[in-house]
């Protein structure tokens, strides 16, 4: 055994999980009320059953967590969705269409002219990249401008960039799951603080 064994300590529960869970075929559910299953039974760490259920040990804690404070029920309940794929987070549907329609007809010259717009026609402030995000999930036109680059900027230093990446991340021999940040703006000729290449500059870790 590793680790402490849990303890869920609500008897009402523990007497209805088995029956629960046997009965319950959807496959989220089920597998949230095995987990409350194996905890109720107290025969194990929090480890083995994260890892039996194929979550994180987070997750199993939230779960006894709100089993505890809303029962059963509380476990099951779904929270309330997201925007739909595709969808621009942070704007109705009526002004996303009329972006996407201003777009199509050539009215924007760059991400700064929506941006305009938007705080002029509807009072929305939004940072560039948002509204540089709901440009493309718009789709249906071009900006008469292009997303700025550095002007030092190599297209042929980039494209050599791109095509040894993966090599290049292969001979780190890192463990596998391992998470790397890189650093492009300088190869890749991004306009820096625009917020699009992640970390700040620093030594590739190469």
């Amino acid at each position: 055994m590793r680790g402490r064994k849990l303890k869920l300590g609500l008897p009402e529960v523990a007497a209805v999980i088995d029956g629960r869970h046997a009965k319950e075929r959807d496959a989220r559910n089920k597998n949230r009320l095995l987990a409350i299953k194996l905890v109720a039974r107290g025969e194990h760490a929090s480890a083995e059953i994260a890892d039996f259920c194929g979550i994180a040990r987070g997750h199993l804690f939230r779960w006894m967590k709100t089993v505890r404070e809303e029962g059963i029920e509380g476990l099951l309940k779904r929270g309330k969705p997201g925007p739909k794929e595709g969808a621009c987070r942070g704007l109705s549907p009526s002004v996303a269409a009329e972006l996407a329609a201003k777009l199509a007809a050539g009215d924007f010259v760059s991400a700064v002219a929506a941006m305009r717009w938007l705080k002029q026609a509807h009072g929305l402030e939004r940072p560039y990249q948002s509204v540089w995000r709901w440009l493309k999930k718009a789709g249906g036109g071009v900006l008469l401008v292009p997303r700025p680059s550095h002007s030092k900027k190599d297209p042929a230093a980039a494209g050599r960039f791109r095509s040894g990446l993966a090599e290049k991340l292969e001979s780190l021999e890192l463990p596998t799951g391992s998470r790397a940040k890189l650093w492009m703006r300088r190869v890749l000729g991004c306009i820096p603080n625009c917020g699009a290449c992640g970390p700040a500059e620093g030594s590739a870790p190469w």
